[in-house]
């Protein structure tokens, strides 16, 4: 109920926010660092003159519009490769088994930095890197569960009746990975977030058009004038716990 009510009152927060507030990409210096409660500016603003409430909800929408589709493709990425792996598994198994664990025993954080590194600074490499990051994870996490159903009588009866690999995948691979589909994409997408909020703080651009500055770069802008404007820091702190907590739900666990 709480977990409900924190995701409703934030997500309609930042849809309202969006509508009706003017998107911070201004510089306006006669208003800057204002406090609290200020007349036209309920939050402050921060060094640039820049509301902080709007600061708040554009970056908070900027970091969802990046970090769902992100985990999207990183789950159809590794869907893919494993699909790959059933319908060649004699030719591919053991090139792919090597490559995802040289994958897993590399950082993260550092796959996704050279990745950013490499290709030009804008949101599809964000994507690229989160992909490149996360990928080998959930194909192990569904290489591990399609071993389970191959064990499935269903499959074994599909088999000597002469069903192509497209057809276990379709028919009876699809339906019994739904709830593994759910569960990767719910629990992943906390360590999205902290990862979008890391790269927006280095300076990488996370922001998706004219949105503004991202929670990670809002922090880093403002964080060495933490006394005359703390707001401006607090708020993207703030925003990145909730969006930790509310997309992160609990309530999707994995079904075996």
């Amino acid at each position: 109920m709480f977990h409900n009510l924190v995701r409703v009152l934030f997500f309609g927060s930042i849809l309202l926010g969006v509508i009706f507030l003017p998107a911070p990409t201004y510089v306006d210096l006669t208003h800057n660092n204002l406090p609290v409660f200020s007349k036209g500016f309920i939050l402050g603003t921060d060094r640039l003159g820049r509301d902080n409430l709007s600061l708040f909800c554009f970056g908070s929408f900027s970091t969802i519009l990046l970090v769902i589709p992100a985990r999207m493709v990183t789950i159809l990425f590794s869907f893919f490769v494993t699909s790959i792996s059933l319908f060649f598994k004699s030719k591919v198994d053991f090139l792919l088994s090597g490559f995802v664990s040289v994958s897993l025993s590399l950082p993260s954080l550092l796959s996704a930095l050279v990745v950013i590194t490499i290709l030009p600074n804008n949101p599809i490499s964000i994507l690229i890197a989160i992909v490149v990051s996360d990928w080998a994870i959930a194909y192990e996490s569904l290489t591990a569960k399609i071993r389970e159903i191959q064990s499935s009588p269903y499959i074994t009866a599909s088999i000597s009746f002469g069903a192509k690999p497209m057809h276990l995948v379709i028919l009876h691979y699809l339906p019994a990975l739904k709830s593994m589909f759910r569960y990767l994409f719910f629990s992943g997408l906390p360590t999205v977030v902290m990862t979008m909020a890391l790269f927006s703080y280095l300076g990488i651009q996370t922001s998706v058009g004219d949105t503004g500055p991202g929670l990670g770069e809002q922090i880093s802008f403002s964080k060495d004038y933490f006394d005359k404007s703390p707001f401006s820091v607090l708020l993207p702190i703030l925003a990145i716990l909730i969006l930790v907590y509310s997309l992160g739900s609990r309530n999707h666990k994995h079904e075996t």
